[in-house]
């Protein structure tokens, strides 16, 4: 690293802990700060899935350590099952629970000296840099990295030192939707992704495990009236109600409305170095399993452009980068599969 930094990371799900391991030996001072106030607790976003190439690629990247973790804890033999068009395919490939992968970036951690605030805030900025104060100290910080999440909570903090700064949302409202399942025997695990259309409905993910069964899809707006198994097998793909075993129950079901995509967009000017870091920066609500890629792949573009001597605006300007290459070929999706 060309120069001594200190940086602010906000959060305390992957996306943070995985940028604090990032930053390790670069010759920072990393601050972590949890929570963030007015913030509440941290998402809870099932990054439950299969472990690819592109993962443990670039955990390898930011810490070989780490990735030795990934490989001995990785559940060896989860049965994915792809869905698509008539037909499906299955495979059989790693998978990290969420509990899995914090227990795993915890002890990445636990290897690391760094300090840690309660109740931080930003207080103004001084130039390109932002300045901090909590219970535990203040400073001015070269970076300060957003891991929470929570992007509306973010413009209200940076609104008044980076005007211009705004969400950027692209595509019609979706409804999306989680429905849980008891299940009358349990079953072994399975996972399944699509998407999956039919008109109606995109099915985007699913599991069986145990006693429960759950499905995340994108559902037109009829779909709300979902109450029964009966509904579930009227608006869903048949490929997805086939997996919903005899005498399954519906027991929940959560409900949020999203555009197809949404971004954090800064000004071309006048940003301070703040940084955006996880799914939500190039976000598919709520194909999950993408996430935690997105996730590792900044994280690799942070640490190789300050280890070759970037400084934090231009860490700040790879990251948007590839964030844009990735809008672009996102885009150039059929509308059905947005």
């Amino acid at each position: 690293m060309a120069q001594q930094m200190d940086v602010l990371i906000f959060g305390d799900g992957p996306a943070a802990r995985l940028a604090a391991i990032a930053l390790h030996g670069l010759g920072a001072r990393s601050i972590r700060a949890l929570p963030r106030p007015g913030l509440g607790p941290p998402p809870t976003a099932r990054h439950s899935h299969v472990i690819s190439d592109t993962v443990l690629r670039n955990a390898t990247a930011i810490d070989a350590s780490l990735a030795q973790d990934i490989s001995e804890r990785a559940e060896p033999a989860c049965l994915w099952r792809k869905l698509g068009g008539t037909g499906s395919s299955d495979q059989i490939a790693p998978r990290l629970s969420r509990a899995t992968i914090d227990r795993t970036l915890e002890a990445g951690l636990n290897r690391l000296a760094l300090g840690r605030w309660r109740d931080a805030t930003i207080t103004g900025r001084d130039g390109a840099r932002l300045m901090a104060e909590s219970a535990d100290g203040g400073g001015v910080f070269d970076l300060v990295i957003d891991a929470t999440g929570a992007h509306r909570a973010t413009l209200e903090v940076l609104g008044p030192l980076a005007p211009g700064l705004c969400l950027e949302d692209v595509g019609p409202p979706v409804l999306y939707q989680t429905f849980v399942l008891a299940l009358p025997e349990a079953v072994p695990l399975m996972q399944w992704s699509g998407p999956v259309v039919d008109g109606r409905t995109r099915a985007l993910y699913g599991d069986l495990d145990g006693h429960r069964m759950r499905i995340t899809a994108a559902v037109g707006r009829e779909a709300g009236r979902i109450g029964s198994l009966a509904d579930i097998a009227r608006a869903f793909d048949p490929q997805v109600a086939a997996l919903v075993p005899y005498g399954a129950r519906l027991v929940g079901k959560t409900s949020t409305v999203a555009p197809t995509y949404r971004r954090l967009r800064r000004p071309e000017t006048g940003m301070p170095n703040w940084i955006a870091l996880g799914d939500a920066r190039s976000q598919w609500p709520p194909r999950l399993g993408t996430g935690l890629s997105s996730i590792f792949r900044q994280c690799r573009i942070l640490r190789e452009t300050l280890a070759g001597g970037g400084t934090p605006t231009e860490a700040r300007d790879a990251l948007d980068t590839w964030l844009d290459a990735e809008w672009d070929k996102q885009m150039t999706l059929p509308a059905h599969q947005r």
